[in-house]
């Protein structure tokens, strides 16, 4: 989207929420390689179970974080506002 032209209605994400977005994608991505069977992978790091799931908790919560500041629009030229 370019600054001065109206805006399209949808769902926005602050540039910043946007890279820690892509920050969360590589932590999943890093968890699922690591939760596998150690047969497919016999040199990886062998996580506990509690060691996973504080991960995933943090993980969820960086979502949480992230969605909380996703905004909609839902007219053209409008400031967007948060969803309900």
């Amino acid at each position: 989207m370019r600054q001065g032209t109206p805006c399209e209605p949808g769902y926005f994400l602050p540039e910043e929420a946007h890279q820690q977005l892509q920050s969360l994608r590589h932590h999943l991505h890093l968890l699922a390689e690591l939760s596998q069977p150690e047969i497919l992978n016999p040199d990886h790091l062998i996580l506990p179970r509690a060691g996973l799931a504080h991960c995933f908790t943090q993980l969820a919560e960086a979502a949480d974080q992230i969605a909380a500041t996703t905004t909609f629009q839902t007219t053209r030229g409008r400031k967007p506002a948060r969803p309900e």
